[in-house]
C-alpha cells in the first residue's frame, strides 16, 4: 500500500495515513456544519489567489476539489481500491494560494476485491450525495456562487479523467466506464432523485484531431487576470471554436 499512497500523493495532493492527520486545517463535517469554519476557509483563499469577489473564489474551491474526486475515480482504476470519504474522515490541509491537500486515515482505504458491488456503490454514492453535494451547497450559500457550477465541473473533469484513462488503459475500458456510470449517472438513485454530478458535454474535435469535452460553465479563473480571456482554458464556454482549435 505504501507505493500507493505516495502515488496518490503525487497525483492528486491524497494523503492517507494516520500520521498526517495533525496537518488538517479543517476536517470536511466541520465545514459543511460550520459556516464561521467555511468563510474563514474561503476568505484565507480568497486573499491567496487575490479574487475580485468571494463568488469567484467559491468556484475556483469547486475547479480545486476536482482534483480529490479524480483522485477518487482514478484510484479504483488504476490501484484497485476505494476510500470511504465519509465527511468525517476527509480533512483539508490548505496550501499556497487556494491549493488543498486531502487527509485520510488508513483505514478509510479498502480494496475493491474485498468488498461486494453494493458495497462499492454505497462508497460512491456516500461521496457525492453524502460530502460533494452538501459541501459545495454550503460553499455556495457563503461565497454566493453557483453550486450548480462548481458541481459542473467536478463533473467535466471526470469526464476528461475517463478518456484519458480509457486510452491509457484499454484493456480496463468495461471496468472504467462501469465506475464512470456508476459516478455521473443516476443509476444509483432512487426515483425522484437525480444525481448532483450528471452533466451533458459537446465533445469537440479541433482540426489538428485533439479531442475534448466543452464545459457547461466557465469556472472563472480568467477573472485572476483582470478578465482577460486570453486566459481561458480551451475546454471554456466561454471561447469560439476557432480560438479553441488554437489552444488544444
Amino acid at each position: 500500500m505504501k507505493t500507493i499512497f505516495e502515488q496518490l500523493q503525487n497525483d492528486h495532493r491524497l494523503y492517507i495515513g494516520d500520521e498526517y492527520s495533525e496537518h488538517m486545517d479543517y476536517r470536511v463535517d466541520d465545514l459543511i456544519n460550520d459556516r464561521i469554519a467555511l468563510k474563514e476557509l474561503l476568505n484565507k483563499q480568497n486573499k491567496g489567489i487575490e479574487a475580485p469577489s468571494l463568488s469567484i473564489t467559491g468556484l475556483l474551491f469547486g475547479k480545486m476539489y476536482s482534483v480529490f474526486a479524480m483522485g477518487f475515480f482514478e484510484m479504483m482504476v488504476t490501484h484497485g481500491v476505494i476510500l470511504d470519504a465519509d465527511p468525517s474522515q476527509v480533512g483539508i490541509e490548505l496550501e499556497e494560494k487556494n491549493k488543498m491537500n486531502y487527509v485520510l486515515p488508513e483505514a478509510a482505504v479498502k480494496p475493491l476485491k474485498e468488498l461486494s458491488e453494493e458495497e462499492v456503490q454505497e462508497r460512491i454514492l456516500t461521496f457525492i450525495t453524502g460530502h460533494i453535494q452538501p459541501l459545495f451547497q454550503q460553499v455556495a450559500k457563503v461565497s454566493r456562487c453557483k453550486s450548480t457550477h462548481m458541481r459542473s465541473i467536478v463533473s467535466h473533469n471526470l469526464h476528461q479523467r475517463k478518456c484519458a484513462l480509457v486510452k491509457q488503459y484499454p484493456e480496463r475500458e468495461e471496468m472504467i466506464e462501469q465506475l464512470f456510470h456508476w459516478m455521473t449517472s443516476h443509476e444509483l438513485f432512487s426515483r425522484n432523485r437525480r444525481n448532483p454530478l450528471h452533466f451533458d458535454f459537446r465533445y469537440y474535435t479541433a482540426d489538428n484531431g485533439k479531442e475534448t469535452y466543452v464545459r457547461r460553465h466557465c469556472c472563472m479563473k480568467y477573472m485572476l487576470h483582470n478578465a482577460n480571456k486570453a486566459k481561458c482554458c480551451p475546454t471554456c464556454p466561454l471561447i469560439s471554436d476557432e480560438e479553441r482549435d488554437e489552444r488544444l
